[in-house]
């Protein structure tokens, strides 16, 4: 246990220094990235494949070169799909979904690091029957109350709203003016000649 903890450490420390040299001195970087691979193969680590998969994305698997897209490596994405050419391309398929790839090339050796992605499972979405049964008979006794507080048109009920609306601004209009007409406060009015 303790051994393998000293490993992950030396393997992160590689991996930080091979991150902070890559501006500087890819060379050195990318020797740094390969050692860290190499000290995970000899340690005989077991990475999850979610781990691994990052780490083919950050470090190239040949040379060590940290890969950082657009600047030491190309990525490309592409649909691959499993089509038959001939007369069976004429007869509709059951399904014919496509496979995602992520393809990784390396810049200072060219190699190409391809990582799929598996299509997307169909969710199925359930309700509980439960619940179902019991809302119903709630929202009957809701509406029998709710019918005679609703007003009979729509329009009634803008209208009311514009009033109300209309009586707001009368309202501040008047509060406007009232403070005004204390004759203790001055205006900017007062100053013009």
């Amino acid at each position: 246990m303790a051994l393998t903890k000293d490993v992950e450490l030396r393997a992160n420390f590689l991996q930080e220094a091979a991150h902070l040299l890559t501006a500087y001195s890819p060379a050195g970087a990318a020797f740094l990235g390969s050692a860290r691979d190499k000290l995970i193969e000899d340690a005989d680590l077991e990475l999850q494949p979610k781990e691994m998969e990052a780490l083919r994305r950050q470090v190239c698997g040949a040379c060590g070169n940290i890969m950082i897209p657009g600047w030491s490596c190309k990525v490309s994405i592409h649909s691959q799909r499993h089509t038959q050419e001939g007369k069976r391309k004429a007869l509709p398929q059951k399904s014919t979904k496509a496979d995602k790839a992520t393809f990784y090339a390396c810049a200072r050796c060219h190699r190409e690091t391809t990582q799929t992605f598996p299509p997307r499972s169909s969710r199925l979405l359930r309700k509980p029957i439960a619940q179902s049964d019991e809302k119903p008979v709630l929202d009957l006794k809701k509406s029998r109350h709710d019918d005679s507080k609703a007003p009979k048109t729509v329009n009634a009920s803008s209208k009311q709203r514009q009033k109300a609306r209309k009586g707001g601004l009368q309202a501040m209009l008047e509060k406007d003016k009232k403070p005004s007409s204390s004759p203790g406060e001055l205006d900017l009015m007062d100053f013009a000649m």
